[in-house]
């Protein structure tokens, strides 16, 4: 009875996270890879006991999952050792007090951009010697006590901050010169979809960054924590509007939140650039004392 339940239970989630009938099952769509591996688990039991129907229906289950994540399914072999990166974001937590261990990850990456999201006045007289080494900022108050941080030590050409949705959730841009390409620099950090509004705010803070990448006649690239895993249904029609990719895609399941219970690990801090931008050393922490990993790539 119990296996049965299970995966009727685990086929249904799956189904519904396809659904966008009410806010809520948005969640659903988050959780395909543990979903997967539960399934794989029921299917094992169904096969030992001989219960070749719920077999059957866990093995769709499995299938599901994956085909929704098909472009993230994780790769053990990719790795990505420590070492200077070109572009590194984080979002340190605001309740976040191990300055020592946030400091030792950014001295280690020494990106050429920072992004650094739920700065508090505590953290930022903390790392103020680092990130003085940063001549170029762009910052703004966000929410609850904090701001958003976009630092380059490359100048930065048309900085500009924009506002959008209901609560004008900002968003950070600016023109930057690496590696003797100019790029359009954007953050990213909408609210989560906790509830109805934020999930309504999500979703037009994400089409109107849309609408603004869409104009800019430079590269984009997209750096943040989005709030969302990248086969959301929102955040493939960002890509598609844009003609983005996530640098992910290739270097498997990368998880960068929570740092606290990797078994409900999912990708929700990202990096997006055009298709013929080349990259590498894709690198997904290490623990910087935050409820997320840092995430950092090289061009």
């Amino acid at each position: 009875m119990a296996l049965s339940i299970s995966t009727f239970l685990f086929l249904l989630i799956t189904a519904l996270g396809f659904r966008r009938w009410v806010w809520w099952l948005t969640i659903f769509d988050f959780y395909r890879l543990q979903y997967s591996v539960i399934a794989f688990c029921l299917l094992t039991i169904s096969v030992l006991t001989g219960n070749w129907i719920l077999a059957a229906f866990n093995v769709v289950t499995i299938i599901l999952n994956l085909y929704r994540m098909r472009n993230f399914i994780p790769n053990f072999k990719r790795t990505s050792k420590s070492g200077k990166r070109d572009i590194l974001c984080i979002n340190v937590f605001k309740d976040n007090d191990d300055f020592d261990k946030l400091r030792k990850v950014l001295k280690e990456s020494d990106p050429e951009i920072l992004l650094i999201m739920e700065v508090t006045d505590a953290l930022e007289d903390n790392l103020e010697k680092l990130i003085s080494d940063y001549k170029y900022r762009l910052q703004t108050p966000v929410r609850d006590g904090f701001s958003i941080c976009l630092l380059s030590k490359h100048k930065m050409d048309k900085p500009d901050i924009s506002y959008h949705g209901p609560n004008n959730t900002p968003l950070l841009h600016a023109e930057i010169e690496l590696k003797n390409t100019k790029y359009h620099v954007f953050s990213a950090h909408p609210k989560p979809a906790l509830n109805k509004d934020w999930y309504e705010e999500r979703r037009i803070y994400f089409n109107q960054t849309a609408e603004i990448i869409r104009k800019t006649k430079l590269p984009a690239l997209v750096l943040g924590d989005f709030n969302s895993v990248p086969w959301e249904r929102h955040f493939v029609d960002f890509c598609h509007k844009t003609n983005l990719k996530s640098t992910a895609q290739g270097y498997g399941y990368p998880i960068t939140w929570p740092t606290y219970f990797l078994a409900m690990g999912i990708p929700m801090d990202h990096i997006l650039l055009p298709s013929h931008v080349s990259y590498s050393a894709l690198k997904v922490g290490p623990n910087a004392g935050s409820d997320h990993y840092p995430i950092a790539i090289n061009l």
